[in-house]
């Protein structure tokens, strides 16, 4: 009974009921589509570096990134390399020889990090040849190419065939130069790979550095759904002299961003609900002011006052269970279509790249959202009707009767 008259009521007036629809409508598209493309930004800018740069782990020479000297390299580097492509968790390995040195060319210099990369095994961790803008990837000039960022290839006003020196500290201590020319020119939202890598042929870094086959880094890949832990607690079982570590250690930050973006669902739910919660709660107080008669009667003829708490919480109950399913509708429409079309902010690519993120926008949103948007809509509905439903049961039944 008490179900019914609350459904009836809260159509009695339509205008009023429809508004209070409405924002509910407004602010759970508001939150899912502002939660997407925060999502989206994140998303896009961790899955670069991720997949482009150090991928799922990354093995070192303990002491090699304190400064990176050339001599703490990975014992049997390429041998262990082996090794783990063989392993079921992983999906994909390669090694690097890295040296930090400076690359010039006939108009400017500049300080670059290069790495001296195994090319085929590369693309099967990294994707490096899927970001070529530019040339090749290591294809058309046979001695001595150099692929570079696009960043990179700006300041040292540069493009493809272009003649650049790069000098650093051999193997021996003793200052070396070797001359590359430019294949291919990468584009990546990674302020490393645009900035500061330079990437060689491996076998040509080792003839001018004299370290020969040893190598400073491996990257892997792991399977999905693989857990970089089982990866490391499995290596470091087998080589305990080396430093392997998960993305989450190499880039901290990342892992920082991570946690402040899914922090900040919380806090857009929050300050958008607080909206809805004082437009229930105005809506409500109005429909009893406007019932004080009604309400009256009905507890006069016997409906005790809880049965009145219940009709008034059950009604705005009512109004999210209609808008909600609306809001989370409307709102997965517009995630679903953008995250394949993607939002185009090239107009404000040059700011967006400088911070590292891509100029085109794919809104992302966890299965597990809708739900927690779901279930704060209801909460929030309730938590708006309690001050309204006091309210009612607070009426003296004989003064309710008597108001005009």
């Amino acid at each position: 009974m008490i179900i019914k008259i609350a459904w009836k009521n809260i159509w009695r007036s339509r205008a009023r009921s429809f508004v209070v629809i409405g924002s509910i409508v407004l602010g759970v598209w508001a939150l899912l589509v502002a939660t997407g493309f925060m999502n989206g930004f994140m998303v896009s800018y961790m899955a670069d570096i991720i997949n482009h740069d150090i991928s799922n782990a990354q093995v070192h020479n303990p002491v090699f990134k304190k400064d990176f000297d050339i001599k703490f390299y990975i014992p049997n580097g390429a041998k262990k390399a082996a090794t783990l492509r063989k392993w079921p968790e992983i999906k994909a390995t390669t090694t690097r020889t890295i040296i930090n040195g400076m690359i010039a060319s006939p108009k400017k210099a500049t300080g670059v990090q290069i790495r001296g990369i195994d090319v085929e095994n590369e693309v099967k961790v990294t994707q490096l040849n899927s970001l070529i803008k530019d040339g090749a990837y290591f294809e058309g000039i046979k001695r001595n190419p150099i692929v570079i960022g696009s960043k990179l290839a700006e300041e040292l006003k540069v493009k493809v065939r272009s003649k650049v020196v790069v000098t650093f500290t051999n193997n021996e201590g003793m200052i070396t130069s070797g001359a590359f020319r430019i294949v291919g020119i990468v584009k990546s939202s990674s302020l490393k790979i645009n900035e500061l890598y330079a990437f060689v042929r491996q076998e040509d870094l080792a003839k001018i550095s004299g370290i020969g086959n040893q190598v400073h880094e491996i990257g892997i890949l792991a399977q999905p759904q693989v857990s970089e832990a089982s990866i490391i607690s499995k290596y470091e079982e087998l080589y305990k002299e080396d430093k392997i570590e998960t993305w989450r250690e190499i880039a901290p930050e990342l892992a920082f961003m991570q946690s402040i973006y899914s922090q900040m669902l919380y806090v857009l739910m929050v300050i958008i609900m607080s909206a809805l919660v004082f437009g229930i709660i105005n809506t409500m107080l109005m429909a009893v002011l406007e019932r004080f008669r009604e309400l009256g009667m009905l507890m006069a003829v016997g409906m005790n006052r809880v049965k009145v708490y219940l009709m008034i919480l059950i009604e705005t109950v009512f109004l999210g269970v209609v808008a909600a399913p609306l809001g989370l509708l409307i709102g997965w429409l517009t995630i679903s279509y953008y995250s394949h079309a993607g939002v185009d902010l090239t107009n404000y690519s040059e700011g967006l790249e400088s911070f590292g993120y891509s100029s085109i926008l794919y809104p992302y949103l966890d299965d597990n959202v809708y739900v927690i948007v779901t279930i704060s809509v209801f909460v929030t509905a309730i938590i708006g009707a309690l001050y309204p439903a006091w309210k009612a049961v607070k009426l003296n039944p004989v003064e309710a009767l008597h108001k005009l």
